[in-house]
């Protein structure tokens, strides 16, 4: 069986923390089917089913909003009966976890995670484009998502630990880039990754769900990436990796 972890580079495979998430991620994603009190794996067949009642969610929780979206409403946009619906998920709070932990790997695989100080803004403008594009394309899940893990424990440690990985993985390359000279001394990694993390996650959330939703224009993502971007940069004096490290020719002789 392929891993949805395949798409992330060695290094990033190797952290201990990042397995936990991905094993935790894959878990939730698994595909059975109960009946008759057994668990059997999902056929080709069911997969559709299976695929066509998360689209349905998804949908409904756009339109409608979580709260105010059952069960039995996702069984009758699918067109399937809701018996059905508990061969497949537990209950809602399932379907947004599955929908979760889908979108928990695609954002590690889009490289989120992978940012190198010695790669300078152009390195870390790669590494938040991965998540600025996600969340501009998938804004009214995480808007969902934000919701639903309010309510449902599992959601929110799942939530928590996808965000506590970012965090985690952005403090040691901060460590790392201090270590390197490419980054102010005086900060502390660990903090410093919780705020930019933060200010990336609610800057976000405001103009592509908050700003939106009130008939606010929808930016470029681009301009968002260029934003936070420089104001990341800047917070933390980061350095380019350049010529600077050459040495400088020596004078010529006088009187030649």
């Amino acid at each position: 069986m392929t891993s949805e972890a395949d798409g992330l580079d060695t290094e990033a495979q190797d952290s201990p923390r990042l397995q936990q998430l991905i094993k935790a991620a894959e878990e939730i994603k698994l595909a059975v089917r109960r009946q008759d009190g057994r668990e059997t794996p999902v056929g080709t067949r069911a997969m559709r089913t299976r695929d066509k009642l998360l689209e349905a969610a998804a949908r409904l929780f756009t339109e409608r909003g979580y709260l105010n979206t059952s069960l039995n409403d996702v069984a009758q946009d699918a067109g399937v009966s809701l018996p059905t619906i508990y061969q497949y998920f537990a209950d809602r709070n399932d379907i947004v976890a599955t929908l979760a932990a889908d979108h928990a790997l695609r954002m590690l695989q889009a490289g989120a995670d992978d940012w190198k100080p010695a790669s300078g803004r152009l390195g870390l403008r790669r590494a938040i484009a991965a998540l600025v594009t996600l969340y501009a394309e998938n804004s009214p899940f995480f808007s969902l998502w934000q919701v639903a893990s309010h309510v449902d424990d599992r959601l929110a440690k799942l939530r928590y630990d996808f965000e506590n990985q970012f965090r985690s993985g952005f403090a040691h390359k901060i460590r790392k880039g201090i270590e390197l000279g490419m980054i102010r001394p005086d900060l502390d990694p660990v903090e410093v990754a919780r705020a930019m993390n933060l200010m990336v996650q609610s800057y976000c959330h405001d103009v592509f769900v908050v700003g939106v939703r009130h008939g606010g224009p929808s930016p470029e993502p681009d301009d968002v990436i260029d934003l936070l971007t420089t104001l990341w940069a800047d917070a933390i004096g980061l350095q380019e990796h350049s010529a600077t490290s050459a040495p400088a020719p020596a004078p010529a002789p006088e009187g030649l």
